[in-house]
């Protein structure tokens, strides 16, 4: 039957399976570090990352070929797009998704710059969806990338809009990792601004993540899940006076209110 485990009844069913965990951990390890190396890998460079038998790291690889998640070229693997496949399906079975995107490419068009939507996702900020206007430029971010809450708009507004225990348990695990040159490290000053995101609304990012680079969020509270948050980003020449304390902020807040709304009720 589709969907439910072929041990389900079984004696089997509860027993620990030490070594398929370690497996698991193993083929994700492998996974992380082709993301991170940002090129295709060898066998053995793999092996010598992870510290681990060339046998072994050559059993995951060929599994996650043979399971179209990894690519292989002349002695080398490569994340492969299924990955993308995966995390767009995740993303277009959201109501969320369906009802923000076609605000945030309204926005980016409406002003010309780079809009996002960014949902939390283990203690990051997950940028599930990106447009860019005809002044748009481009920086360092893709869909699908995830940020530290602290360092951008987007998360601050999030992070504002999550009960503290929470957010307390994210700070512990993460810290405040200066990532910007005007990054909050604090959290007392952290916990000032956020308590100003709740009462206002809107967030700001200072060239907080970016030098020469603002940004400008709005939360998006849901009814069945965490706070979401729609965003603008610019070069700081493009955010400056009203625009940046004004009007941009106010257009914000609309639509992050319209999406929220229509979660609610639609």
């Amino acid at each position: 039957m589709v969907g439910r485990s072929m041990f389900t009844g079984c004696e089997f069913e509860d027993m620990p399976d030490e070594d398929g965990i370690k497996a698991v951990r193993t083929t994700f390890r492998i996974v992380e570090e082709l993301r991170v190396a940002e090129r295709p890998l060898g066998v053995s460079e793999l092996a010598r990352r992870l510290g681990l038998p060339v046998s072994t790291v050559h059993s995951h690889l060929t599994t996650l070929v043979e399971s179209e998640f990894l690519t292989t070229r002349n002695g080398t693997y490569d994340l492969g797009y299924r990955f993308l496949e995966v995390g767009g399906h995740r993303r277009h079975r959201t109501r969320l998704f369906e009802y923000a995107k076609p605000k945030v490419d309204q926005l980016a068009a409406e002003f010309g710059d780079e809009v996002g939507l960014c949902v939390p996702d283990q203690g990051r900020g997950a940028h599930v969806y990106f447009a860019r206007g005809d002044e748009a430029i481009g920086t360092d971010t893709f869909t699908g990338i995830r940020l530290p809450l602290h360092a951008t708009a987007t998360g601050k507004a999030i992070l504002a809009h999550t009960p503290r225990d929470r957010v307390e348990t994210v700070l512990d695990r993460y810290g405040l990792p200066e990532v910007g040159p005007n990054t909050i490290t604090s959290r007392d000053a952290l916990d000032a601004e956020l308590d100003g995101i709740a009462r206002e609304g809107i967030s700001y990012d200072r060239q907080e993540r970016l030098d020469g680079i603002r940004g400008v969020a709005a939360p998006i509270p849901r009814p069945d899940g965490p706070s979401a948050a729609i965003g603008l980003t610019a070069p700081v020449g493009r955010l400056t006076g009203d625009r940046f304390e004004h009007d941009i902020p106010e257009r914000i807040g609309n639509i992050a209110e319209t999406i929220r709304i229509k979660l609610r009720y639609a």
